[in-house]
């Protein structure tokens, strides 16, 4: 007997009123943001936590992560550690990072490889497809069958060389939970993407004002002034719809050719399914609730939001070029330094943000007319917390 997906938690009560959430809901020109409290209660952390992150279809890598058998990588998803590898017959599953017996950790490290999962506490042994193989001392234990004991797994499943696992026994698939991508995300040939680098920090901030900070340039000449000077922010726009997926877009002014340090595209070729107006052109792209996507001519910035606590996200940064960048003359160092100059300066701007927002003198502020991706952001937030309330609150 398979073992079964583990059920789904009851979804902690949110201390939240529904004429707190009517301003978030307004049309644009008359809306005001989240209650301050959204960004740092640790009861409103533990209701997004459950009734967002454990319910939806999160990112947790990518598929050449896992494309040898016994190959595996851990994932924080929802705040769930959980394993991902490729079985003896190249399938890709996920378990629970938890041995069936006392539920020690089988996988330590954030990658590897392995031929079965093997319990370092008491010596079970486990197949890659999470069956039992070897229990020591239970013979003759009555009752005790090895298929009830195998690992508990977890759903899994890949789009575009991204793979995706949820919580959710009873969530849709991951092509319905998608929807329609925005139409450059789906010509840029992601599935064929290599990664160059991947960095890992954590913010002191909530992951909701990550998203929001992705979701806006207007803070670019304050900010980033080398990104202003690439990317002016007079020349965004958003592209909004109705589905998980926000996007925005933002012209690459002067001499450059790509956003780098120099601007220098250093002959690295163009993401699949570049038109002739993409070659000057950002598409940046959020997917509900933490992948953040930028396209730039040359490469894919990926950034996933992993939430640890009210006012701490972990943030794991991939910078992915197309795999015929990858020759002896590969030089992607203007890029990774430009990004690690920006990304410090976003961190400490959301943890600026994430202190002054517990201000007793803090009060939700309104959108400005060039927030509009904010505000889409924090709608569909809204839209969860108000489909959780009870009607008299």
């Amino acid at each position: 007997m398979a073992p079964r997906l583990a059920s789904a938690l009851p979804v902690p009560p949110l201390s939240l009123q529904r004429s707190e959430l009517a301003g978030v809901l307004a049309p644009i020109e008359r809306a005001s943001q989240l209650p301050a409290r959204a960004h740092f209660d640790a009861g409103i952390f533990a209701f997004e936590q459950e009734a967002i992150f454990a319910r939806e279809w999160l990112c947790v890598g990518r598929e050449d992560e896992v494309a040898l058998p016994g190959a595996w990588l851990r994932a924080d998803v929802a705040g769930e550690d959980v394993v991902v590898i490729c079985g003896a017959d190249l399938a890709v599953r996920a378990f629970h990072n938890a041995c069936s017996h006392r539920g020690a950790p089988l996988c330590e490290g954030a990658s590897g490889r392995q031929a079965v999962f093997r319990c370092p506490y008491h010596g079970w042994i486990y197949e890659l497809s999470g069956t039992l193989r070897e229990a020591p001392h239970t013979a003759g234990i009555e009752g005790f069958h090895a298929d009830d004991h195998g690992l508990s797994p977890v759903r899994v499943a890949s789009w575009q060389g991204f793979l995706f696992a949820t919580l959710a026994p009873g969530a849709p698939s991951l092509a319905e939970a998608l929807g329609t991508p925005p139409e450059r995300v789906a010509r840029a040939g992601l599935k064929q993407l290599r990664l160059g680098r991947r960095v890992e920090h954590v913010v002191a901030a909530n992951w909701k004002l990550l998203a929001e900070n992705f979701q806006e340039s207007l803070h670019f000449a304050q900010v980033h002034p080398d990104l202003e000077r690439l990317t002016p922010s007079s020349r965004a726009g958003s592209v909004l719809g109705d589905g998980p997926w926000l996007g925005g877009t933002m012209d690459i002014v002067g001499e450059a050719g790509t956003v780098a340090m120099d601007g220098d595209r250093r002959d690295r070729p163009f993401l699949a399914g570049t038109l002739p107006e993409d070659r000057r052109r950002v598409f940046d792209a959020l997917l509900f609730p933490g992948l953040l996507m930028s396209l730039q001519p040359d490469y894919l910035l990926t950034y996933r939001l992993v939430p640890i606590g009210p006012a701490q996200t972990r943030v794991i940064a991939d910078i992915h070029f197309h795999p015929a960048a990858f020759t002896t003359n590969f030089d992607p160092g203007n890029v990774y330094s430009f990004w690690d100059r920006i990304n410090a300066q976003d961190r400490a701007a959301c943890e600026r943000q994430q202190i002054g927002i517990r201000s007793r003198g803090h009060r939700p502020g309104r959108y400005t007319s060039v927030e509009d991706g904010v505000h889409a952001f924090d709608r569909l937030v809204a839209r969860r917390y108000a489909a959780a309330l009870k009607d008299d609150e």
